[in-house]
């Protein structure tokens, strides 16, 4: 990750080098909650979600815009993702309605990170409402025939994010290229392109108490410079506190939950510059959901009772009568023992899955201590027992990091007990599969104390 500093120092000067305030597309404050506000490229870099944001802006002020916006992104495969926005927005007698398709592809550049590009096309309706306007100017043809006009547009966008365990940083240009909508008697509504910058980092990442600011500027081309900050402080994973500042605007505050797949904010910004005090307040809610896989219990393979045929000692030849009793006894005794059966395979794998309980990664590790090391030799010990016992290698970890870093670590720590069980002369042809499962299906609950025994392994039955 530190050969990516250099790249990105020249990304933040960029951000700094501009000073001014503008907007044309409405200034959300939940982006650090919802990254795809700012960026397609995001797409696919968390669980399945849906989230809805409607901000009612400067209020004070006579017809101030109103949004109401839905983003919404799933991954397909590990290496593509779509999205999808629609945004409506109200802002005096003019109305617009806008909707984009997103793709976004995905490539590792590290065991942690992933680069995104983006591309988004929409589609965009306009509606005036002449009927409501006041007519100063009696010669203005688009005001002046009391009709509702609508006019429809094309549009697109492109990003590009780097997405790290801890790092975000990325660059988009919304509206790159656009058809105008027109309406009879004039062409002045149009829409001009606009760069975003952002970089985000968590500090004290997988902690209960966890620092995230992030950093972002707004251009608008052949407009003005927006360039704001916002710290946000995240307890045990579940409530967001943030509080920013937006260049030659004013304070942002953010509260948000999340609590179990739903998420909840609240946000605002007041505006303290001479500049924006006139323009009083704007506030915005969110309502998120996330789609991700529940987690269950881990479950060996259910099979049918192998049945095991006890052995028949051979019958013994009738004694003859002078043979004295205390002979025989003394002659069975002197028999050698037989071994114990070998028991069922349902029972090796129990007693397995059972040592493995106390065979815990550390976190972002695959490999073992000590201690787990002498789980494996019990374990190694267990599976040569029954020579025709086929096994698969279950890795699990628990849901600190990102979806693709768990599904990695994961196989990596299934591998990684394969071979120390072959070190420990368990026959290869014996291991059938080591897989990984990530933090699905999780163990223990991840909400609680036992988090940490998710970092382990499982066994099932191959056959």
């Amino acid at each position: 990750m530190k050969k990516l500093i250099p790249y990105l120092l020249p990304l933040l000067a960029l951000m700094l080098s501009q000073t001014g305030r503008a907007q044309q597309s409405s200034l959300f404050n939940t982006y650090s909650l919802d990254p795809l506000q700012l960026n397609i490229a995001y797409a696919g870099a968390s669980c399945t979600e849906a989230n809805v944001h409607y901000r009612t802006q400067w209020i004070g002020m006579k017809e101030a815009p109103k949004v109401l916006q839905l983003n919404a992104h799933s991954a397909l495969g590990k290496s593509n993702a779509l999205a999808l926005r629609v945004n409506s927005q109200t802002q005096g007698i003019l109305n617009t309605l806008q909707a984009t398709l997103g793709y976004a592809y995905r490539f590792r550049i590290s065991e942690t990170a992933k680069v995104h590009l983006g591309i988004g096309v929409g589609w965009t309706q306009a509606a005036l409402n002449a009927q409501k306007a006041v007519v100063i100017d009696a010669n203005d043809v688009t005001l002046n025939n009391s009709n509702r006009q609508t006019a429809n547009g094309f549009d697109s966008e492109f990003g590009a994010m780097l997405v790290g365990e801890k790092l975000k940083a990325g660059v988009s240009v919304l509206h790159l290229y656009n058809t105008n909508p027109n309406f009879s008697g004039s062409s002045t509504y149009k829409t001009l392109p606009q760069f975003n910058t952002q970089i985000a980092y968590t500090f004290n990442k997988g902690k209960k108490v966890e620092i995230e600011p992030w950093l972002l500027n707004r251009y608008t081309l052949k407009g003005d410079n927006v360039v704001e900050g916002i710290l946000n402080i995240h307890f045990i994973k579940a409530i967001t506190l943030g509080a920013g500042y937006r260049s030659n605007y004013g304070v942002i505050g953010l509260v948000g939950a999340k609590v179990g797949n739903i998420k909840l904010a609240y946000s605002f910004d007041y505006g303290t510059t001479k500049n924006a005090t006139n323009m009083g307040s704007s506030h915005q809610l969110m309502l998120g959901f996330s789609m991700c896989k529940s987690a269950k219990p881990h479950k060996p393979e259910e099979k049918e009772p192998v049945v095991v045929t006890p052995t028949v000692a051979p019958v013994a030849e009738p004694v003859k009568e002078e043979a004295e009793p205390i002979a025989i006894k003394e002659e069975i005794k002197e028999e050698p023992k037989k071994e114990e059966p070998v028991k069922e395979k349902e029972d090796i794998l129990a007693m397995m899955n059972k040592l493995a309980e106390e065979v815990v990664f550390d976190l972002n590790k695959s490999q073992l201590h000590e201690a787990g090391l002498k789980k494996l030799d019990e374990i190694a010990a267990l599976m040569k027992r029954d020579p025709e016992l086929v096994i698969n290698i279950v890795g699990h970890t628990c849901n600190l990091g990102t979806a693709e870093r768990n599904s990695l670590l994961s196989v990596r720590r299934a591998t990684y007990v394969r071979d120390q069980l072959v070190r420990r002369g368990v026959n290869p042809l014996n291991i059938d599969r080591s897989k990984g499962v990530g933090a699905d299906n999780a163990l223990y609950d991840n909400d609680s104390e036992l988090q940490a025994k998710n970092r382990t392994i499982r066994f099932e039955s191959a056959k």
